[in-house]
């Protein structure tokens, strides 16, 4: 029953170790492809995008909320990408106005003649180019856009990931990991190693006895004696030897003969 149990257990911890490694690939290559030359994650050309607010959330088949993770196709030649009003694109902008360049993924209403493009969240009121209501973000190109948006998603994961991101969820649920699955496949490659001296060990031991010509009640004794020298344990006779008590004879001398003395006085006669 035990060996059962420590073999579920074995499969268990293999199974969420494989899970954790797929999952650190897999947030490794976003951070690494983050800031690429197309200037977002590029997964085998898709692109996974955390949402960051609910400025897209309402009831059209393309809509997403925050916190969801979008699946969205990389934009490999910007120059030549033709894009119409109702598309869904991804570029980057500053949304809190702190200078780092965030992902906006916003729907495309207005395309003016000279080309460039208008967008807007599905839940805002007005265009993100919203001249008269202190713009947020320029006017788009072709060339501005980095990914498009089909309607493929996964709810709720887009928070994950971006909490993955961070330098404490990637610690705490990444590196941290990871680490201890290092330390324990160095334990298990030691065991597995003393198992492995241990087998070899008694193969040794097996074949010296073949040679020997024992009998098998003296195989048997003498694998009990090695498995018990394995385990630092001291054989039953050897131990009654060493007790001192149980294990010296005393020899028993041999009791001196005793002599009866005669009176040996000379009898007088009477003259």
């Amino acid at each position: 029953m035990k060996k059962v149990l420590n073999k579920i257990l074995h499969i268990v911890v293999d199974v969420l170790i494989i899970a954790i490694l797929i999952i650190s690939v897999f947030i490794l290559t976003v951070a690494l492809t983050a800031r690429n030359s197309e200037g977002v994650p590029n997964v085998f050309g898709k692109a996974p995008i955390g949402v960051l607010t609910d400025s897209m959330k309402g009831d059209k088949p393309d809509d997403f909320n925050k916190g969801d993770m979008l699946i969205c196709d990389v934009v490999g030649d910007k120059v030549s990408a033709k894009y119409k009003v109702g598309d869904v694109v991804t570029f980057a902008a500053d949304i809190d106005g702190n200078g780092e360049r965030d992902y906006v993924t916003h729907r495309i209403y207005k395309i003016n003649k000279d080309g460039n493009m208008l967008t807007k969240g599905d839940n805002n009121d007005t265009y993100d180019q919203d001249k008269n209501n202190q713009t947020v973000f320029p006017e788009i190109l072709n060339t501005d856009v980095l990914a498009v948006y089909h309607g493929t998603k996964i709810n709720g994961l887009g928070g994950v990931l971006n909490y993955l991101q961070t330098p404490n969820g990637f610690f705490l649920w990444i590196l941290l990991p990871m680490i201890i699955f290092f330390l324990y496949q160095a334990v298990r490659v030691v065991i597995n190693a003393m198992a492995y001296s241990k087998e070899k060990g008694m193969m040794k031991a097996q074949e010296a006895m073949e040679k020997a010509g024992l009998t098998e009640e003296q195989k048997q004794k003498a694998i009990a004696e090695y498995l018990a020298a394995q385990n630092g344990e001291i054989p039953a006779e050897a131990a009654e030897k060493s007790e001192p008590e149980a294990a010296v004879e005393v020899e028993k001398q041999p009791e001196p003969e005793v002599s009866e003395k005669t009176d040996d006085s000379d009898n007088t006669e009477d003259a």
